[in-house]
């Protein structure tokens, strides 16, 4: 039912959306996927191998649809909110990752025999994407959601205002200020950096 309805391009995301939260488990489940597993997968690609990105993939849509009852189509679209639930799984991986290492030297770091490893271990796309995340979420709503479709989905802005439910113009003037306070903050955090 949901399938045909987006086979025709009926709503297409919010269709993806609607079966995602009230519909068969299965058909919204594999929806989402087919709509957002490979933005998902691309973006775990950028930080680690395949394998671990695969898995990465799988642990999302797990996440995603366990916790379908807290999406809320009012605070952004069912895209925006997947990435987030994938930001925070690529964090966990590195974070586990950090863990395991730490436990695997631990007896030789005691010993002396070894130094204890630096967080600069956590690959720079990794360092990149969290404090991305966090700029974004620092900004704000609808801001960040505006941004994230712009950037991430690569969508444009009359795509985001017919999304949102917003007129163009705020769209864009949303976009265009929270673009310019992101560039601020880090040309700002760039130079502190520097000094």
């Amino acid at each position: 039912m949901y399938r045909d309805d987006v086979q025709r391009g009926d709503g297409d995301e919010a269709m993806i959306a609607r079966a995602f939260v009230d519909g068969p488990a299965e058909e919204g489940l594999r929806l989402a996927y087919e709509r957002w597993g490979g933005l998902v997968l691309a973006l775990a690609l950028r930080a680690m191998d395949r394998s671990d990105a695969e898995d990465v993939v799988q642990r999302t849509f797990v996440s995603a649809w366990r916790s379908r009852a807290s999406y809320d189509p009012e605070a952004g679209p069912l895209g925006a909110w997947i990435v987030r639930i994938a930001r925070r799984r690529i964090a966990d991986h590195w974070r586990s990752a950090a863990v395991q290492h730490e436990r695997a030297v631990a007896p030789e770091v005691l010993q002396g025999t070894l130094e204890r490893p630096s967080t600069a271990d956590v690959p720079d796309e990794v360092a990149s994407a969290i404090a991305v995340e966090e700029a974004l979420a620092s900004i704000g709503e609808p801001q960040g959601t505006i941004v994230r479709m712009a950037v991430l989905e690569d969508r444009s802005a009359a795509s985001i205002a017919e999304a949102l439910d917003m007129p163009i113009g705020t769209v864009k003037s949303h976009l265009s200020r929270s673009l310019r306070r992101l560039r601020d903050r880090w040309e700002g955090a760039h130079a502190a950096h520097l000094a």
